[in-house]
């Protein structure tokens, strides 16, 4: 990516992130990157292929932020706080991939459905390797591993909305602490 595409795609960030994709223009894009609209046209067929861009280099960078956390965790437990934590932490930094699932799902869905579903399998991925190191370790028994880390990642993506934890008093420290207690220790009686 030249130093253009750049610009244009760090304005186009911040416009998104503030008004949402159908209140920009293109030409807003170009006021905002102080460059021409035809310099747009040279990289990016419309605004639609910039949010696309826009999305799939936020995906990237939560996937990457969320690998780093768990690379430094040292223990299973740790690494799938760190998992929850970043996930749950960073929602709010990545306005523009998480924007059309609160705001337009009807009208955008298409333009990021392949995005949110590679982002999903890399998710799924890191979540699949915590349980295979739990199950090496004998720290957890897992009898599907693809099952119970796609599971995971799905009900992970039902707390994108901010709604869904806004009204429960829960912060965001004692929900990760206690979806995580339920991961590793279950919510089956000890005695049966």
């Amino acid at each position: 990516m030249n130093q253009k595409e750049v610009e244009i795609i760090n304005a186009a960030k911040v416009l998104f992130g503030q008004f949402g994709l159908k209140k920009i223009t293109t030409d807003d894009i170009a006021r905002e990157a102080r460059i021409s609209k035809a310099t747009i046209y040279k990289y990016y067929k419309n605004k639609d292929q910039i949010f696309d861009e826009v999305v799939e280099r936020e995906a990237d960078q939560l996937l990457q932020e969320i690998k780093d956390a768990v690379e430094k965790a040292p223990t299973v437990k740790l690494k799938f706080k760190a998992h929850l934590f970043t996930r749950m932490e960073k929602i709010g930094d990545f306005v523009n991939f998480y924007r059309v699932t609160r705001e337009s799902w009807g009208d955008f869905w298409p333009h990021i459905a392949n995005v949110r579903q590679r982002f999903l399998r890399g998710e799924a991925e890191i979540v699949k390797d915590i349980l295979k190191l739990g199950i090496q370790t004998d720290q957890l028994r897992v009898k599907n591993v693809d099952l119970a880390s796609y599971i995971m990642v799905v009900g992970l993506a039902s707390l994108e909305y901010n709604w869904v934890l806004e009204d429960t008093g829960v912060s965001l420290s004692r929900y990760v602490d206690t979806m995580l207690e339920m991961i590793t220790e279950g919510i089956k009686r000890g005695d049966n």
